[in-house]
């Protein structure tokens, strides 16, 4: 028990950081996120920034490709002081299929 650390050595700031990074979960797939309004809100403001910038368009797959899929990426952001900052919310494209 040498390196245990006990809760005296945190100032109550740094305590309830560190809490807060602990207790709160990030979704780790789309349906679990869609559950909760906060990663939806979060999940919708990406999806306008993508449509704002034009980052990518739909289109038809050319014949003999393959597609390449996405997955939402979703952490929280936490301030200075511990709190949450914001939920961030990232659609990737899953480029490590491709050859």
């Amino acid at each position: 028990m040498n390196g245990y650390v006990t809760r005296e050595a945190f100032s109550d700031e740094d305590f309830e950081a560190n809490l807060a990074q602990v207790v709160c979960a990030d979704p780790t797939s789309f349906e679990e996120a869609q559950l909760s309004p906060k990663w939806r809100l979060a999940m919708d403001a990406e999806m306008e920034s993508i449509e704002r910038n034009e980052t990518w368009k739909l289109t038809e797959l050319p014949a003999g490709a393959k597609m390449i899929g996405v997955k939402w990426i979703y952490k929280t952001k936490f301030n200075e002081f511990g709190g949450v900052d914001k939920y961030k919310a990232r659609l990737v494209a899953k480029g490590y299929s491709q050859q």
